[in-house]
């Protein structure tokens, strides 16, 4: 997946766990396979602060083609935005670290989880996958990582 989060990704798991069963539990371990110390995957599972209605993750763009990436985003298909908004996405921003291409995404939802996963059956996100494919780091820069979220002030 690319520009927006999969419920079925590795990273993302859409299983419910923890205090707020719409927001996927924190893996075991990172993309790198660096092993996450229990307390602390005990902790971000279980915070008050997990939200299922706040989602971010994180993408990376190649970087000899970050400008390209950003200039379709100026142009982001009409049904695709539509399809976004069907499914409940609201509140939808990418953010780039332009010095190697770190993409963050942030959406709200009344479920965040429902929300990717709806995304996965509109056919338009199916050609707007593939031809956003081509701008991801390989092998996969282009699945979505979600952050668990441990803090928050309304």
């Amino acid at each position: 997946m690319t520009d927006s989060p999969t419920a079925d990704a590795p990273a993302t798991a859409a299983a419910t766990a923890g205090a707020a069963p719409a927001t996927p539990p924190v893996p075991n371990a990172t993309a790198a396979s660096a092993a996450v110390p229990a307390a602390l995957t005990e902790l971000l599972n279980t915070t008050s602060a997990r939200s299922p209605h706040r989602c971010c993750f994180l993408l990376h763009v190649r970087p000899d083609r970050l400008t390209e990436y950003v200039e379709v985003h100026q142009r982001v298909w009409e049904e695709m935005r539509q399809a976004l908004t069907r499914c409940g996405w609201r509140n939808y921003s990418l953010f780039l670290r332009p010095q190697d291409g770190l993409v963050i995404g942030y959406f709200e939802s009344d479920d965040a989880d429902a929300a990717m996963a709806a995304m996965e059956d509109e056919e338009v996100n199916t050609r707007w996958q593939a031809e956003m494919a081509r701008y991801f780091v390989q092998p996969d820069g282009g699945t979505s990582a979600v952050l668990p979220q441990y803090f928050y002030l309304p």
